[in-house]
Formats: structure tokens, C-alpha cells, sequence
């Protein structure tokens, strides 16, 4: 994708309101969850969610933490700097929709509204997808120092790989919700053979990328840990299994990505 100075200046132009809106919805997601939880108590931690056999353990969704302070972080940096590429306006765009997303999904969460859940997820997923494709694929188009396009890089690519799991644990739970079984692994073991599935695609399409595989892992890793909690060591092994796939599949990408450079 190459492109012209004047075309640059062009799109920076034009993304300037968009950095504003993106950075700020990216705060609003620090300020959502205490409101959320104080309006409507500590719903995460009871309902279909934590009946199913393939939630996560508990630690492990401090990730939100991280993800959303990195999103803070990232939208500053780009405040400042820019990315410097014509679909910069693209990605700010989508990504004040997942940002929106993201408090949307707490309260619906908060109504166990699940199916709904399951509705809001996607389209953050759907977004994030795109941002971190362009990012990770057209890199090159990027004019922003390297440091902000790491950052950032890595902030979505984590943001996509909870939020890609987080789905198919929400189809479990809406589905347990709707009346499946709570304690068959059966159809659970087919939503985590689907979300590992998914992660194997976009491993492959993002090329490896460091942040989205690091967030596979851990939400699969604790996946494991929480299944083997609950009794199933079936989905515990299937989804330990599951993360050395994807990383093997990581690694697979990242290699065969260096060989084609060095040529």
C-alpha cells in the first residue's frame, strides 16, 4: 500500500477528531466498571458465567486491567504522534466502537442480557480483527515513531485475543443460561474446539503477532486451570492442548515471516 506525502497529511487531517473521540472513549473504560458495579453490584462473579465448565479462572480476567490502562497509554501516544497512515481514521473509528463496546457489554451484562452479550462481543471482535490486521499487515504505512506503533500493536492485538475467547465463553454461558447443562463437557468441549479454531485462523492471518497470542494463551491457559477446578479434566486437556497448538502455530508464522524478509 503506498501512498503520497500530500495523502498523509490528508488523512491526519482528517483522523485528528477521531484521535479525541478514540482517547476518551478509551478512558470512559476505566471509569464504567465501578459505576457499573456500584449501580448494579458484583454481577461478574455469579450467574451462567461462572456455571460454565469453560470460564476462565478467576484470576485471570485482571487482563481487563492491563488492556484497558494500555488503551489510555496508546490513545495519548496517538494524541501526540499520530499513526501517519491514509486508514488511520478507519482504525480510531473502530476502535470508539469497541471502546463503546466494551462498557455497553458491563451493562448487559449487568442485565444478563447474555445472547446480547454474545451480539456486543462480536462486533468488538469484528473491529479489533480489522484494526490488528492493518496494523500487523500494512505496518509499513505507518509514519508514527516505532515505539507507538509497538504500543499499539500490541494493545490491540491483547484487546483482540481475551475479547476472541471471551465470546465463545459467553455463547457458553448464554447457552447454559437458555437451559443447556452446565456440567456436560460435550458441547462445551465443541465451543472450545471452535474458539480454538478461530485462534488458529487469526493466528495465521495476523501473522504471529505477539500481543494476540499472548492474550489466546492466557485466557486458554486459564481456561484449563478452571475447568480442572470444576471437575472436567477433559476440557482442561483440550484446552492446554489447545494453547500449545496456537503458540506452535505463532511460532510457525513468526519464522516463515522473518524467511520471506531475509530473502
Amino acid at each position: 500500500m503506498s501512498t503520497s506525502k500530500t495523502e498523509v497529511r490528508r488523512a491526519n487531517s482528517s483522523a485528528r477528531p477521531w484521535r479525541w473521540i478514540s482517547a476518551l472513549l478509551a478512558v470512559s473504560q476505566l471509569a464504567t466498571p465501578p459505576v457499573i458495579t456500584r449501580v448494579f453490584g458484583d454481577f461478574l462473579s455469579s450467574g451462567a458465567t461462572n456455571r460454565a465448565l469453560v470460564t476462565p479462572s478467576g484470576y485471570a480476567f485482571s487482563i481487563w486491567g492491563m488492556i484497558t490502562l494500555l488503551t489510555v497509554a496508546t490513545g495519548v501516544a496517538v494524541l501526540r504522534y499520530g499513526l501517519g497512515s491514509t486508514w488511520e481514521t478507519r482504525i480510531l473509528a473502530e476502535l470508539s466502537v469497541v471502546y463503546t463496546g466494551f462498557s455497553a457489554w458491563l451493562v448487559v451484562a449487568a442485565q444478563d442480557w447474555l445472547w446480547l452479550s454474545v451480539a456486543v462481543f462480536a462486533a468488538m471482535v469484528v473491529a479489533l480483527v480489522d484494526v490488528v490486521r492493518l496494523m500487523v499487515r500494512h505496518d509499513g504505512d505507518l509514519t508514527c515513531p516505532r515505539w507507538v506503533r509497538l504500543l499499539a500493536t500490541v494493545t490491540f492485538g491483547l484487546y483482540l485475543g481475551w475479547s476472541s475467547v471471551a465470546v465463545f465463553v459467553n455463547v457458553a454461558a448464554a447457552a447454559i443460561r437458555a437451559g443447556a447443562p452446565a456440567g456436560d463437557v460435550g458441547w462445551q468441549a465443541a465451543v472450545l474446539v471452535a474458539a480454538t479454531a478461530t485462534a488458529i485462523v487469526l493466528t495465521v492471518v495476523l501473522r504471529g503477532s505477539p500481543g494476540y497470542v499472548a492474550a489466546v494463551a492466557w485466557a486458554l491457559v486459564a481456561v484449563a486451570i478452571g475447568a480442572a477446578h470444576r471437575g472436567s479434566t477433559v476440557l482442561s486437556v483440550v484446552s492446554a492442548v489447545a494453547t500449545a497448538v496456537i503458540v506452535g502455530t505463532a511460532a510457525g508464522q513468526i519464522v516463515g515471516t522473518r524467511r520471506r524478509h531475509d530473502r
